[in-house]
């Protein structure tokens, strides 16, 4: 939805990355944020790389609609 959103703005793709990961091997915990035209529009954390890039992308897609 994210991805949608920001295209139809004219907007580039939403790029993800890892700003940290914490914990044990088996316990991983990660932060991601979303970055659109070089601003970072949300930040998301969970146990899973994919876990945390969904909540990065609620995060931004709360912030665009405000």
């Amino acid at each position: 939805m994210l991805q949608e959103k920001v295209q139809a703005e004219g907007r580039p793709t939403p790029k993800y990355k890892v700003a940290s990961e914490s914990g044990p091997d088996h316990d991983k915990k990660f932060v991601i944020e979303v970055i659109v035209d070089s601003i970072v529009l949300g930040r998301g954390e969970g146990k899973s790389k994919s876990t945390a890039q969904q909540e990065a992308a609620k995060s931004a897609l709360a912030k665009l609609k405000q």
